[in-house]
């Protein structure tokens, strides 16, 4: 069966930051940051990718296939309340900015999922903190 891997930034306060935050930008290009997960992913997961396909992909693939979702943007943060919703997500690569936002979007708008383990976690030079995360078993 494939993996769904969810791979977002967050502040402290659990808000999405912006996308012209310094650590945000270097999330974004570093080999590091969100290119390391898409590089090692099999299919790259789009806001406006059929949920209800991917229900069925994923369990006539084989484990070696993985589909990633990067949320970045209100649209990436659709497509993962929509996985959310349809209990296929397998891992959460969560990165957090050592910043507080204070206001803007909640990366977990409807409630904090739960059921979730910590499998590991990297801090990087520049303060981010990289947690991931697979379902419980």
């Amino acid at each position: 069966m494939a993996t769904v891997r969810i791979i977002t930034a967050m502040t402290i306060d659990g808000f999405l930051p912006d996308a012209d935050n310094p650590r945000m930008r270097w999330l974004m290009t570093d080999a590091k940051g969100v290119r390391f997960w898409h590089d090692i992913g099999t299919y790259t997961l789009e806001a406006d990718y059929p949920v209800l396909d991917l229900v069925c992909d994923k369990g006539s693939t084989d484990k070696s296939c993985i589909y990633t979702a990067e949320v970045s943007d209100l649209d990436g943060m659709e497509l993962m309340t929509r996985l959310f919703r349809y209990n296929i997500i397998d891992e959460l690569v969560i990165h957090i900015l050592p910043e507080i936002a204070g206001t803007g979007t909640r990366i977990f708008q409807n409630g904090t999922p739960s059921g979730w383990v910590l499998s590991k976690s990297t801090r990087f030079r520049n303060g981010i903190c990289q947690n991931i995360y697979r379902r419980k078993a």
